[in-house]
């Protein structure tokens, strides 16, 4: 078995070097990529809605439909109260009217 010669200090340093090159390139190359990806996903600021306009608007769509809905839920309950032979439950619109006039 041959020994090899121990490397000197200036190539030790020169392939110390060499390594930082390749990672700080492969760190470059990831970084050129993440901010791609991230330019992508990222939707420009004049582009369609806000989220804040968004949310207004589906407050505004479900509140639109509470009479609706409380018909919905009067009739569910109609039903269930029939079912189960209790005394239908008046209807939603009388009894807030009631409550307001109280």
């Amino acid at each position: 078995m041959t020994k090899l010669p121990e490397p000197t200090t200036a190539e030790w340093r020169a392939h110390v070097v060499e390594q930082f090159d390749a990672i700080h390139e492969s760190l470059r190359a990831l970084h050129q990529r993440q901010t791609l990806i991230l330019e992508l996903l990222t939707p420009e600021e004049r582009e369609g809605p806000s989220l804040d306009d968004l949310l207004a608007r589906i407050v505004t769509l479900i509140a639109d439909q509470r009479p609706v809905l409380r018909r919905i839920d009067h009739t569910t309950g109609a039903s269930l109260d029939l079912l189960e032979g209790r005394t239908p439950r008046s209807h939603p619109d009388t009894t807030a009217e009631e409550g307001a006039e109280e």
